[in-house]
């Protein structure tokens, strides 16, 4: 099982290679675009960095937001992204806090746009979506779905095509943060259970999953340690 961690990029470098000194046990990154629409240092240039410290020795994956971005812009992004060898999901992202939302593309284009250069891409599925969407979404041809609202494996076993696409997007939490994600209201589950949770999901055929922890680097440390 591929475990990948969500790691959002920090102002200042010396916090952001710290992070990713302590994050060095994990399979690769997903990191996020900018997060409820509210500025951050930019994916590809947060996955230049891991790449150049860890080589390609790491999945990496970076989150681009379609509610923003042109064509010209996802096309210049496939292509530093064939250039650092990284993956792009890609989400249609909530309104921007700044500035006058664009949505020129679909996620199926973009998928479309970002694959004819020669790299992976994916989008989003939602679990929460009825299951004819569902089947439809994983219809199209895209290398892998971020998988949201993903509680336990009974939530996917009457899918009979396509499971080892999904990336299931997994939050961890602690007493610290249980009620932050109980306020998001995504699915989650406690640190406690990560290693039989994971052991439970691979045997579904899912490949890989993404850990968040919501940005709780404490955290991390402490899935780090029940592996």
């Amino acid at each position: 099982m591929e475990v990948l961690l969500e790691i959002v990029p920090k102002l200042k470098m010396e916090k952001f290679e710290k992070e990713l000194k302590e994050t060095e046990p994990f399979d690769g990154y997903n990191i996020p675009d900018s997060p409820t629409g509210i500025p951050s240092p930019l994916p590809i240039v947060a996955a230049t960095i891991i790449r150049e410290r860890y080589g390609k020795d790491r999945r990496i994956i970076i989150n681009q937001r379609l509610i923003d971005v042109n064509e010209l812009y996802v096309r210049s992004l496939s292509m530093t992204a064939k250039m650092i060898d990284v993956e792009i999901a890609f989400t249609r992202g909530d309104m921007p806090k700044y500035g006058q939302a664009l949505g020129e593309l679909t996620s199926e284009k973009a998928v479309m746009i970002a694959k004819s250069y020669g790299i992976k891409a994916g989008m989003v599925l939602s679990l929460r979506k009825p299951r004819n969407q569902i089947i439809n979404r994983l219809n199209f041809d895209a290398d892998f779905f971020l998988t949201l609202r993903f509680r336990d494996v009974n939530d996917i076993n009457w899918i009979e095509r396509g499971i080892d696409r999904l990336i299931p997007y997994v939050i961890v939490v602690n007493e610290k943060t249980k009620e932050l994600a109980e306020k998001l209201g995504q699915p989650y589950i406690n640190v406690n259970e990560i290693s039989d949770y994971i052991t439970k999901i691979e045997s579904s055929g899912i490949k890989s999953v993404i850990i968040s922890t919501l940005g709780n680097v404490d955290l991390i440390n402490e899935i780090i340690r029940r592996f």
